[in-house]
């Protein structure tokens, strides 16, 4: 499996692990995350959910913490403009603090070098997952729409 982001490919049990990262991805399910997040957000977003195209869309975590903002008003004080990618970490580390405050387990959380690396975008999924069951329940805001069993891959 390909890998899209900047660092040397790690070789043996590593590379394993990247390429099984990899597989759990699934389009279909990016594609339904982002039409949440622009539904909520009320913004225009590309919700192709080409691996690409997802990691693009988020990696500079401005659009995650305006996402938590919109699910939370004023849980992100300051939203740092993408001009260095010390700015666009932080913005990461921003929305996965949100989304723990917002009660998504921290073993649900993905780190910020999965999104803004592209090393294991399933994580992301499995987070935004996750704070969308938590924001049903909690605030009462539907999450996001399901996959159908039929478009899951690896089952």
């Amino acid at each position: 499996m390909s890998q899209d982001y900047h660092r040397p490919r790690p070789g043996g049990l590593a590379g394993a692990i990247l390429d099984k990262q990899a597989s759990k991805f699934n389009e279909d399910e990016a594609k339904l995350l982002l039409e949440w997040i622009a539904e909520i957000t009320k913004e225009e977003v590309n919700t192709s959910g080409d691996r690409k195209q997802f990691q693009e869309t988020l990696k500079d975590g401005s659009l995650l913490c305006r996402f938590i903002n919109a699910l939370k008003p004023g849980s992100i004080k300051k939203i740092m403009k993408p001009l260095s990618n010390f700015n666009c970490m932080e913005n990461i580390n921003q929305f996965c603090s949100g989304a723990r405050s917002l009660g998504v387990p921290d073993e649900e959380t993905f780190q910020s070098v999965d999104l803004f690396d592209g090393r294991d975008l399933f994580s992301v999924t499995v987070t935004l997952r996750s704070l969308g069951k938590k924001v049903e329940k909690s605030l009462g805001i539907p999450g996001p729409k399901q996959v159908s069993k039929d478009k899951i891959y690896n089952a």
